[in-house]
């Protein structure tokens, strides 16, 4: 589902999962309907729309999660934002994850602000797998998002910190491979920076499952035409990440 044309959305709801973190729940029956790993596009005064992957989809009320972390004035202002104002958006764009596969074992990747769209995966989808695993990485434990929500719906999230501040001291692909070595047919969901996404890249060489990535990527337009989110793809050629992705599966990507 995509749509291309910009509306508003009231906020119905602010949480504030870490220190410069906040998740805005937005009403509208539009993004509710969006598949995780979707995006959408929201204005922010002054400077470009923001793409951001959706946290949470509750379609039976109407209601889509947005969650994200203050990296400057665009997201500083939204960070501002309170319930009963309204954002402007376009969306849900991009291509979002493929469901799980009937018996066969899921893994989800999550690191930093790309953990929100795996969780919104897990939440659509969980009953579908035969098992799944969840694995979610940070820079700190101050960034670790989301771990709580996980543990709601009857996940124990492998919890990694770069710093070691909370759960195992290093990233989400240590734990990972050895998680894959043992499960060589299993289904891989993952989002995160890009360094996580290229290290999972050439973990998963010989990995026999369907391995997705969903990209992180500075936008212009969202919707393909100004191609300022271009990636590498095989063959010498490109992919814009807006339409073409941002999930994509290993094979149409080159790290």
């Amino acid at each position: 589902m995509s749509e291309a044309s910009a509306f508003d959305v009231r906020i119905v709801e602010r949480r504030a999962p870490a220190p410069n973190h906040v998740e805005l729940i937005v009403e509208s029956r539009t993004l509710a309907q969006a598949l995780p790993g979707q995006f959408c596009h929201v204005l922010t005064p002054g400077t470009l729309r923001r793409p951001i992957s959706f946290s949470r989809l509750d379609p039976s009320a109407d209601q889509a999660g947005l969650l994200l972390q203050v990296v400057g004035s665009g997201t500083e202002w939204l960070y501002q934002r309170r319930p009963r104002e309204w954002l402007n958006v376009m969306g849900p764009l991009g291509r979002g994850f493929t469901p799980p596969e009937a018996g066969r074992p899921w893994l989800l990747l999550g690191g930093g602000v790309g953990i929100p769209p795996v969780y919104a995966a897990y939440a659509v989808w969980r009953s579908r797998a035969e098992s799944a695993a969840v694995i979610l990485g940070a820079r700190t434990a101050a960034h670790l998002i989301m771990a709580d929500d996980f543990r709601r719906l009857g996940s124990e999230p492998v919890l990694t910190t770069d710093d070691g501040s909370q759960g195992f001291q290093g990233t989400v692909i240590e734990p990972a491979r050895a998680w894959l070595l043992e499960h060589p047919y299993a289904q891989v969901t993952a989002c995160g920076p890009t360094p996580m996404l290229a290290a999972l890249y050439q973990a998963t060489q010989n990995h026999k499952g369907p391995v997705e990535l969903a990209l992180e990527q500075r936008m212009g337009c969202g919707i393909g035409a100004c191609l300022a989110c271009v990636v590498p793809a095989p063959a010498a050629r490109y992919r814009r990440v807006c339409t073409d992705g941002p999930v994509f599966r290993r094979e149409e990507l080159v790290f």
